[in-house]
């Protein structure tokens, strides 16, 4: 009877763990990739500030988005500064197999940097 009621309580709380898991992986991803966005739109800014070399700023955004295992998806500069969007997939073991909810586990986080000098 104790046995029945455990194994109960331990399936409840495996269950849970994964749901939370599972709903939290998308909001996981974001703020480690956020991070990874701000450096390489940083670095970039700073890098074509230096060297005025487009091809070079891009470079650096490259190498700080294949350093943390992370897509540079795009990289612009306009009159507002520069843009960088970086992407990395979400874990999931269900979720991410639903066409409903396919599109939460593709993150994506835009950050930019001021090209304008001080």
């Amino acid at each position: 009877m104790i046995t029945g009621w455990l194994m109960k309580i331990v399936v409840s709380f495996v269950l849970v763990g994964v749901l939370l898991a599972e709903l939290g992986a998308p909001l996981v991803t974001r703020a480690q990739i956020d991070g990874v966005a701000h450096d390489a739109a940083d670095t970039a800014a700073l890098d074509l500030l230096d060297h005025n070399d487009l091809e070079r700023a891009r470079a650096a955004a490259q190498e700080i988005a294949d350093d943390k295992d992370v897509v540079l998806e795009s990289f612009t500069v306009d009159n507002r500064g520069l843009r960088v969007t970086v992407a990395r997939q979400a874990w999931s073991l269900v979720l991410k197999k639903w066409d409903k909810t396919k599109t939460w586990y593709d993150v994506r986080v835009t950050a930019t940097a001021s090209t304008a000098k001080r």
